[in-house]
């Protein structure tokens, strides 16, 4: 990158010399006290210490774009510029804003979490106001040439650490290939899933660990490390090479002597995907799937998958196995009476490994590998097909000739779940 668009500074020049704005595209505000109150402790703490010879205190790098009203779009570091602006007026160093005295803030969480961290730290500096020396602050900023370049930035920056999750990573992507008048409305319909837990989180890592396994040929998914998934997420999710423009949704057609069944289109899993609203809305679908599947299931599988520790690869296995099933069969079948059993058979095959001995994610891409159960589910013309499949699956003869499963435990696992006798005396989740 060329020297005018990257540049070291420190912090009050900064402030001074470029207009700040937060997009509406961005993650709001969420640091909570605890960082916020760490941010201050440490430039303290370091200004304490420093002696004439000691290098700035340096707070990273802050990503920007030039937008249409002369001032620059935060694309990364919004979190430490809030938190810097907030300390300036609590200590009473407004001078430190610059051209920066009506920053805007348009999103409700993020007034939430600023009056709050205002709150409290009006409380703990009752006593103990020490000013912060923003001219000791350094920071590199970088301007991108446009929002793609800065996402190629963000993205490069951001994916091999634990900063970002999955959905801040894609957010910013297909919102910013939005008209100007959607780009709010699709952040709220994020910001209502985002923050309350890691729904939309879990679906991408799920989707794309599925996308990975079900296509032609399957490809490897990152197993080194618990966030290495994150290093090929911009490609499958957020791929700068996307067409736009789309919104497609797909459906199956049945027909018989002549008379054709057309279920209503639904966002398929594994389908192709589009910049912009058609990503949105198929992370968004599956959100509003996978709460409904949870809550279908919640007494009989998963508050019994609650108990139990060390079952991770098997449950995001099951998982997996569950949102297949919902794009091959749609929201309707979830509501059949018959899903509850289908999802029994489905526990069968994704948690027999379990009987044996502890698995690894690789033992797991093996197995799913041998068994194709993914796929299966996916291309299966009938959910009788799925059924037959669960039932045939579990091979008590077969279970039983493998000398490292204990005594009693194939009955127990088929017991918890009502596959057979409900009389066994030592359940599965109980071992």
């Amino acid at each position: 990158m060329s020297n005018k668009n990257e540049d070291s500074i420190v912090l009050t020049d900064f402030f001074s010399k470029i207009q700040l704005k937060i997009s509406d595209y961005q993650r709001p505000y969420i640091w909570n006290f605890t960082q916020f109150l760490k941010l201050y402790k440490d430039l303290i703490d370091y200004q304490t210490d420093q002696e004439d010879s000691t290098p700035l205190y340096y707070l990273g790098n802050i990503i920007l774009v030039k937008n249409n009203n002369g001032g620059y779009d935060i694309i990364d570091g919004q979190q430490r510029i809030t938190s810097l602006l907030i300390l300036a007026n609590l200590l009473d160093q407004k001078e430190v804003f610059g051209c920066n005295k009506d920053l805007e803030i348009n999103s409700t969480i993020s007034k939430d979490n600023i009056k709050a961290n205002a709150s409290f730290f009006r409380h703990y500096i009752a006593e103990n106001l020490k000013k912060i020396k923003f001219e000791k602050i350094n920071i590199t900023y970088i301007i991108a040439e446009n929002q793609d370049q800065a996402f190629k930035f963000y993205t490069t920056l951001n994916t091999s650490g634990k900063r970002l999750n999955g959905l801040d990573i894609v957010k910013p992507f297909h919102l910013q290939a939005l008209d100007k008048e959607k780009q709010e409305e699709k952040a709220r319909l994020f910001e209502e899933y985002q923050f309350s837990n890691s729904l939309l989180d879990n679906i991408i890592k799920i989707s794309l660990r599925i996308r990975y396994w079900t296509s032609f040929p399957s490809r490897d998914f990152p197993r080194n490390h618990e966030n290495s998934w994150k290093e090929i997420l911009p490609e499958e999710f957020a791929n700068i090479e996307m067409p736009s423009g789309h919104d497609y949704k797909y459906a199956t057609v049945v027909e018989e002597k002549s008379i054709s069944t057309a279920p209503v289109p639904t966002y398929q899993i594994n389908q192709p995907l589009y910049k912009g609203e058609n990503t949105i809305h198929y992370l968004v679908y599956w959100g509003q799937l996978w709460m409904t599947m949870e809550k279908k299931l919640k007494s009989e599988i998963f508050d019994k998958l609650d108990k139990l520790k060390g079952i991770e690869f098997h449950r995001e296995y099951y998982e997996m196995a569950l949102l297949c099933y919902a794009s091959k069969y749609g929201e309707k079948a979830i509501e059949d009476d018959c899903f509850t059993e289908i999802a029994k058979g489905l526990f069968k095959v994704c948690f027999y490994t379990r009987l044996t001995k502890p698995c690894s994610k690789t033992l797991i891409q093996k197995k799913e590998e041998e068994n194709q159960l993914l796929k299966r589910i996916l291309y299966a013309f009938d959910r009788n097909e799925i059924i037959n499949y669960s039932n045939d699956f579990f091979d008590e003869t077969a279970l039983e000739n493998t000398a490292t499963i204990k005594t009693g435990r194939i009955q127990a696992f088929k017991n918890s779940f009502g596959f057979k006798e409900q009389n066994y005396k030592q359940p599965f989740f109980n071992q």
